[in-house]
């Protein structure tokens, strides 16, 4: 079963009548509505250029990341963008407000694995599918992961995502293993090894591929859920 991704509300704005009981024979008639004025073509134009750099900055940091560069400077966007140094702080406050942008680029390509539930058929497979989803997207996101913790003591806006994304992935463990509800202490174990810092801790610390951590979060989530 699928969770839908949770869509933003849009909210309209309502104007009232302060006094709807008052009756008078002059009573103003409701202003007609106004009509957008369409930007002249070269103030369009402008704002098209804008959001075109805006995108090119953002995406030069997503691929410095990606290629090594864990934690680029400001020169190094710039330069990789074709742009301006100053150009950076032009379209972002500072350094915090670029890589919250990156962050939320990130966060639409972490979003499908989070809100996937595998809540049908025997536990084993149900097992195997979570820890196979998120295998696959904690590959995907690892660059960009390892970069946010160089900045993570100094940004409350990383350190908020990262809050939210532990809560995220616990519920849905519980979604897919309702089984580890009634046993806290088990839930904690496996909450830890299928999170990101625990196939980190495989990949790139004891030096497991892949298809060999997956395999040894699969055997060990079962064994500890069969005691």
């Amino acid at each position: 079963m699928r969770l839908a991704p949770i869509q933003r509300d849009q909210l309209a704005s309502l104007r009232f009548n302060s006094y709807p009981h008052v009756m008078t024979s002059d009573m103003a008639q409701p202003s007609p509505p106004r009509t957008r004025r369409t930007p002249p073509p070269e103030l369009d134009g402008r704002m098209e250029r804008s959001r075109v750099t805006r995108q090119k900055i953002v995406a030069a940091l997503l691929d410095l990341i990606r290629a090594g560069n864990l934690g680029p400077t400001a020169e190094d966007v710039a330069q990789y963008a074709s742009v301006g140094d100053r150009t950076v702080f032009r379209h972002f406050q500072d350094m915090e407000a670029l890589f919250a942008e990156m962050n939320d680029k990130v966060r639409v390509l972490v979003q499908p694995m989070l809100t996937e539930t595998y809540d049908e058929g025997p536990l084993a497979q149900r097992i195997e599918q979570l820890v196979s989803a998120r295998a696959a997207t904690f590959d995907q996101i690892t660059a960009y992961y390892l970069s946010g913790e160089i900045r993570l003591h100094s940004s409350p806006t990383l350190q908020r995502a990262r809050v939210q994304f532990a809560a995220q992935q616990r519920r849905q463990l519980l979604a897919c293993l309702p089984e580890v509800e009634a046993r806290p202490e088990v839930a904690a174990a496996i909450e830890m090894l299928t999170s990101m810092e625990g196939w980190l801790r495989l990949r790139r610390t004891q030096g497991l591929s892949a298809k060999q951590s997956k395999m040894a979060i699969v055997t060990t989530v079962a064994r500890l859920l069969d005691d």
